[in-house]
Protein backbone atom coordinates (compact mmCIF):
# COMPACT_ATOMS: atom_id res chain seq x y z
CA UNK A 1 0.00 0.00 0.00
CA UNK A 2 2.83 2.47 0.76
CA UNK A 3 4.71 1.60 -2.08
CA UNK A 4 1.90 2.40 -4.17
CA UNK A 5 1.42 5.33 -2.55
CA UNK A 6 4.75 7.04 -3.19
CA UNK A 7 4.59 5.87 -6.88
CA UNK A 8 1.72 8.11 -6.99
CA UNK A 9 3.58 10.95 -5.34
CA UNK A 10 6.43 10.80 -8.04
CA UNK A 11 3.71 10.27 -11.00
CA UNK A 12 1.82 13.54 -9.86
CA UNK A 13 5.54 15.53 -9.00
CA UNK A 14 6.66 14.63 -13.06
CA UNK A 15 3.01 16.26 -13.97
CA UNK A 16 3.62 19.41 -12.06
CA UNK A 17 7.20 19.96 -13.75
CA UNK A 18 5.93 18.97 -16.74
CA UNK A 19 3.17 21.72 -16.80
CA UNK A 20 6.03 23.90 -15.07
CA UNK A 21 7.74 23.65 -18.03
CA UNK A 22 5.00 24.70 -20.19
CA UNK A 23 3.87 27.46 -18.28
CA UNK A 24 4.96 30.80 -19.65
CA UNK A 25 5.61 32.07 -16.04
CA UNK A 26 8.24 30.74 -13.33
CA UNK A 27 7.07 30.65 -9.65
CA UNK A 28 10.09 32.04 -7.44
CA UNK A 29 11.16 29.64 -4.60
CA UNK A 30 11.76 32.50 -2.52
CA UNK A 31 8.91 34.27 -2.65
CA UNK A 32 9.97 37.09 -4.93
CA UNK A 33 8.47 38.26 -8.28
CA UNK A 34 7.41 35.94 -10.99
CA UNK A 35 9.86 36.08 -13.84
CA UNK A 36 8.88 35.21 -17.09
CA UNK A 37 10.67 31.91 -18.59
CA UNK A 38 13.41 31.99 -21.56
CA UNK A 39 11.69 30.97 -25.03
CA UNK A 40 13.52 29.32 -27.26
CA UNK A 41 13.06 29.85 -30.95
CA UNK A 42 14.15 27.41 -33.13
CA UNK A 43 14.88 27.56 -37.26
CA UNK A 44 14.81 25.03 -39.70
CA UNK A 45 17.53 25.24 -41.83
CA UNK A 46 17.69 24.47 -45.71
CA UNK A 47 19.81 25.01 -48.88
CA UNK A 48 19.22 27.56 -51.89
CA UNK A 49 18.80 25.72 -55.13
CA UNK A 50 19.79 28.17 -57.76
CA UNK A 51 17.58 27.41 -60.71
CA UNK A 52 19.27 26.36 -63.77
CA UNK A 53 19.65 29.12 -66.35
CA UNK A 54 17.38 28.54 -69.54
CA UNK A 55 18.50 28.95 -73.68
CA UNK A 56 17.28 32.69 -73.12
CA UNK A 57 18.87 33.61 -69.79
CA UNK A 58 22.13 32.74 -71.21
CA UNK A 59 21.54 34.49 -74.33
CA UNK A 60 20.45 37.65 -72.89
CA UNK A 61 23.95 37.24 -70.48
CA UNK A 62 26.29 36.92 -73.75
CA UNK A 63 24.53 40.11 -74.94
CA UNK A 64 24.98 42.49 -72.42
CA UNK A 65 28.74 41.52 -71.98
CA UNK A 66 29.70 42.72 -75.42
CA UNK A 67 31.30 45.45 -76.10
CA UNK A 68 29.67 48.99 -77.63
CA UNK A 69 31.33 50.32 -80.38
CA UNK A 70 31.15 54.14 -81.58
CA UNK A 71 31.06 53.89 -85.69
CA UNK A 72 29.91 57.40 -85.83
CA UNK A 73 33.50 58.54 -85.46
CA UNK A 74 36.25 57.51 -88.07
CA UNK A 75 39.31 55.59 -86.90
CA UNK A 76 42.44 57.34 -87.18
CA UNK A 77 44.86 55.72 -89.40
CA UNK A 78 48.36 56.12 -88.76
CA UNK A 79 50.63 57.90 -91.56
CA UNK A 80 54.51 57.80 -91.93
CA UNK A 81 56.51 60.42 -90.54
CA UNK A 82 58.96 62.10 -93.17
CA UNK A 83 62.86 62.69 -91.69
CA UNK A 84 64.09 66.13 -92.56
CA UNK A 85 68.34 65.96 -91.90
CA UNK A 86 70.89 68.48 -92.36
CA UNK A 87 73.49 67.35 -95.24
CA UNK A 88 76.59 68.54 -94.91
CA UNK A 89 77.18 72.05 -96.19
CA UNK A 90 73.62 73.03 -95.80
CA UNK A 91 72.41 76.11 -93.56
CA UNK A 92 70.24 75.22 -90.48
CA UNK A 93 67.23 76.67 -90.35
CA UNK A 94 66.38 79.08 -87.34
CA UNK A 95 64.16 76.35 -85.15
CA UNK A 96 65.30 73.11 -86.84
CA UNK A 97 66.03 70.22 -84.54
CA UNK A 98 69.15 70.18 -83.09
CA UNK A 99 70.51 66.04 -82.62
CA UNK A 100 71.52 65.08 -78.44
CA UNK A 101 74.89 64.39 -78.62
CA UNK A 102 74.40 62.35 -75.31
CA UNK A 103 71.65 60.04 -76.46
CA UNK A 104 74.67 58.45 -78.81
CA UNK A 105 77.24 57.22 -75.60
CA UNK A 106 78.52 53.99 -75.62
CA UNK A 107 77.47 53.35 -79.10
CA UNK A 108 79.22 53.42 -82.57
CA UNK A 109 77.88 56.96 -83.02
CA UNK A 110 80.28 58.27 -80.72
CA UNK A 111 83.31 57.02 -82.29
CA UNK A 112 83.17 59.12 -84.92
CA UNK A 113 85.70 61.62 -84.97
CA UNK A 114 83.52 65.23 -85.29
CA UNK A 115 84.86 67.16 -87.69
CA UNK A 116 86.54 70.51 -87.44
CA UNK A 117 86.54 72.43 -90.52
CA UNK A 118 87.53 75.70 -88.92
CA UNK A 119 91.05 74.69 -88.63
CA UNK A 120 93.41 74.07 -91.49
CA UNK A 121 94.82 70.82 -91.72
CA UNK A 122 98.72 69.93 -90.38
CA UNK A 123 100.54 70.07 -93.69
CA UNK A 124 104.22 69.77 -91.76
CA UNK A 125 105.98 66.56 -92.79
CA UNK A 126 108.41 66.91 -89.64
CA UNK A 127 106.00 67.72 -86.70
CA UNK A 128 106.69 69.81 -83.46
CA UNK A 129 108.90 67.86 -80.90
CA UNK A 130 106.36 67.80 -77.54
CA UNK A 131 109.02 68.48 -75.70
CA UNK A 132 108.31 72.41 -75.99
CA UNK A 133 104.92 71.82 -74.19
CA UNK A 134 102.19 73.67 -75.41
CA UNK A 135 102.42 76.70 -73.71
CA UNK A 136 104.03 78.70 -76.03
CA UNK A 137 101.32 78.11 -79.09
CA UNK A 138 98.60 80.24 -77.21
CA UNK A 139 100.54 83.07 -78.97
CA UNK A 140 99.19 82.91 -82.42
CA UNK A 141 101.57 85.44 -84.25
CA UNK A 142 104.59 83.12 -83.19
CA UNK A 143 103.24 79.89 -83.98
CA UNK A 144 102.09 81.54 -87.84
CA UNK A 145 105.38 82.87 -87.97
CA UNK A 146 107.24 79.94 -87.67
CA UNK A 147 104.94 77.95 -89.97
CA UNK A 148 106.83 73.99 -90.35
CA UNK A 149 109.47 72.07 -88.54
CA UNK A 150 112.59 72.01 -90.92
CA UNK A 151 114.84 69.36 -88.76
CA UNK A 152 114.08 67.40 -85.89
CA UNK A 153 114.89 68.40 -81.84
CA UNK A 154 118.51 68.49 -80.73
CA UNK A 155 119.32 68.32 -78.13
CA UNK A 156 122.36 69.98 -76.51
CA UNK A 157 125.00 70.59 -73.14
CA UNK A 158 125.47 73.44 -73.29
CA UNK A 159 125.62 76.61 -70.57
CA UNK A 160 123.68 80.11 -69.94
CA UNK A 161 124.00 83.07 -67.86
CA UNK A 162 121.16 85.31 -67.15
CA UNK A 163 120.92 89.12 -67.17
CA UNK A 164 119.20 92.51 -66.13
CA UNK A 165 116.76 91.86 -68.64
CA UNK A 166 117.77 88.51 -70.56
CA UNK A 167 119.76 85.49 -70.87
CA UNK A 168 122.41 84.31 -73.38
CA UNK A 169 122.97 80.48 -74.13
CA UNK A 170 126.05 78.80 -75.65
CA UNK A 171 126.53 75.38 -77.63
CA UNK A 172 129.56 73.23 -78.33
CA UNK A 173 129.30 74.46 -81.92
CA UNK A 174 129.76 77.75 -81.40
CA UNK A 175 126.44 79.23 -81.52
CA UNK A 176 125.43 82.17 -79.13
CA UNK A 177 122.16 83.50 -78.62
CA UNK A 178 121.56 86.42 -76.57
CA UNK A 179 117.95 86.95 -75.89
CA UNK A 180 115.66 90.02 -74.22
CA UNK A 181 112.72 88.64 -72.52
CA UNK A 182 110.32 90.21 -74.04
CA UNK A 183 106.89 87.90 -73.26
CA UNK A 184 104.06 87.73 -75.69
CA UNK A 185 104.66 91.32 -76.90
CA UNK A 186 108.25 90.06 -78.29
CA UNK A 187 111.51 91.67 -77.96
CA UNK A 188 115.03 91.49 -80.06
CA UNK A 189 117.04 88.53 -79.89
CA UNK A 190 120.45 88.27 -81.52
CA UNK A 191 122.07 84.95 -83.12
CA UNK A 192 126.01 84.14 -83.99
CA UNK A 193 127.60 80.91 -85.55
CA UNK A 194 130.37 81.76 -83.67
CA UNK A 195 131.54 84.31 -81.35
CA UNK A 196 133.77 87.42 -82.45
CA UNK A 197 137.43 88.11 -80.85
CA UNK A 198 137.43 88.57 -77.15
CA UNK A 199 137.44 92.30 -76.33
CA UNK A 200 139.77 93.75 -73.67
CA UNK A 201 138.11 96.47 -72.40
CA UNK A 202 135.87 96.55 -69.34
CA UNK A 203 133.30 98.31 -67.73
CA UNK A 204 132.48 99.24 -63.89
CA UNK A 205 129.35 97.12 -63.50
CA UNK A 206 127.03 98.37 -60.63
CA UNK A 207 127.10 96.60 -57.00
CA UNK A 208 125.38 93.10 -57.38
CA UNK A 209 126.35 92.37 -60.71
CA UNK A 210 129.21 91.85 -63.02
CA UNK A 211 130.75 91.51 -66.64
CA UNK A 212 130.23 88.42 -69.07
CA UNK A 213 133.74 86.89 -69.93
CA UNK A 214 134.38 84.16 -72.45
CA UNK A 215 132.54 83.86 -75.44
CA UNK A 216 129.69 85.63 -73.67
CA UNK A 217 131.71 88.90 -73.34
CA UNK A 218 132.76 89.17 -76.47
CA UNK A 219 129.16 89.15 -77.60
CA UNK A 220 128.18 91.25 -74.80
CA UNK A 221 130.91 94.26 -76.28
CA UNK A 222 131.02 93.26 -80.04
CA UNK A 223 127.84 92.89 -81.24
CA UNK A 224 126.11 96.09 -81.67
CA UNK A 225 122.66 96.41 -79.16
CA UNK A 226 123.59 93.75 -76.95
CA UNK A 227 125.23 95.12 -73.95
CA UNK A 228 122.57 98.19 -73.94
CA UNK A 229 119.31 95.67 -74.47
CA UNK A 230 120.56 92.68 -71.71
CA UNK A 231 122.41 95.32 -68.94
CA UNK A 232 124.85 93.08 -66.68
CA UNK A 233 125.08 89.88 -66.60
CA UNK A 234 123.13 88.86 -62.52
CA UNK A 235 124.82 85.24 -62.67
CA UNK A 236 127.90 83.82 -63.40
CA UNK A 237 128.23 81.27 -66.47
CA UNK A 238 126.59 77.85 -65.26
CA UNK A 239 126.00 74.44 -67.52
CA UNK A 240 123.02 74.28 -69.01
CA UNK A 241 120.52 71.43 -70.88
CA UNK A 242 119.11 72.68 -74.28
CA UNK A 243 116.58 71.65 -76.73
CA UNK A 244 116.82 72.85 -79.75
CA UNK A 245 113.95 72.68 -83.12
CA UNK A 246 115.08 74.88 -86.40
CA UNK A 247 111.65 76.36 -88.31
CA UNK A 248 110.80 78.12 -91.65
CA UNK A 249 110.44 80.90 -89.93
CA UNK A 250 112.82 80.37 -86.90
CA UNK A 251 113.84 78.34 -84.25
CA UNK A 252 112.29 76.66 -80.86
CA UNK A 253 114.62 76.92 -77.38
CA UNK A 254 114.11 74.88 -74.36
CA UNK A 255 115.99 75.30 -71.38
CA UNK A 256 115.58 72.16 -69.91
CA UNK A 257 117.58 73.70 -66.41
CA UNK A 258 115.29 76.18 -66.13
CA UNK A 259 112.15 74.79 -67.49
CA UNK A 260 111.64 78.00 -70.14
CA UNK A 261 111.19 78.09 -73.68
CA UNK A 262 112.02 80.56 -76.21
CA UNK A 263 110.49 81.89 -79.38
CA UNK A 264 112.46 83.03 -82.28
CA UNK A 265 111.31 84.22 -85.39
CA UNK A 266 112.76 85.97 -88.11
CA UNK A 267 116.43 87.11 -87.84
CA UNK A 268 118.79 88.35 -85.58
CA UNK A 269 118.39 92.05 -87.62
CA UNK A 270 114.61 91.78 -87.59
CA UNK A 271 113.17 89.52 -85.79
CA UNK A 272 111.67 89.23 -82.44
CA UNK A 273 111.74 86.78 -79.29
CA UNK A 274 108.60 85.27 -77.65
CA UNK A 275 108.75 84.26 -74.16
CA UNK A 276 109.75 82.51 -71.58
CA UNK A 277 106.91 79.99 -71.73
Amino acid sequence: MISRKLAAISCAAVLLGLAACDNLETQNVSGGPTLPAPQIVRHLATVYASPTPGEEERRATQIAARPTFDFSQPTQIPSPTIYIGVFLGAEQEEGASVIDAARFQGTLAALSPTLDMTSAPNLCTIPTDPVFGSSWSTNIEAVEALRCPTAQVRAEVGSGQLFERGVMYFIPAGDIWAIVAGGSAGGPYWHVPQAPSEQTWDAAPPDGLRMPRLGFGAVWRAVDGVRQALGFARTDETAASLSIQQFEGGALLLDSSSGQVFVLVGTPDSGSAYGPY
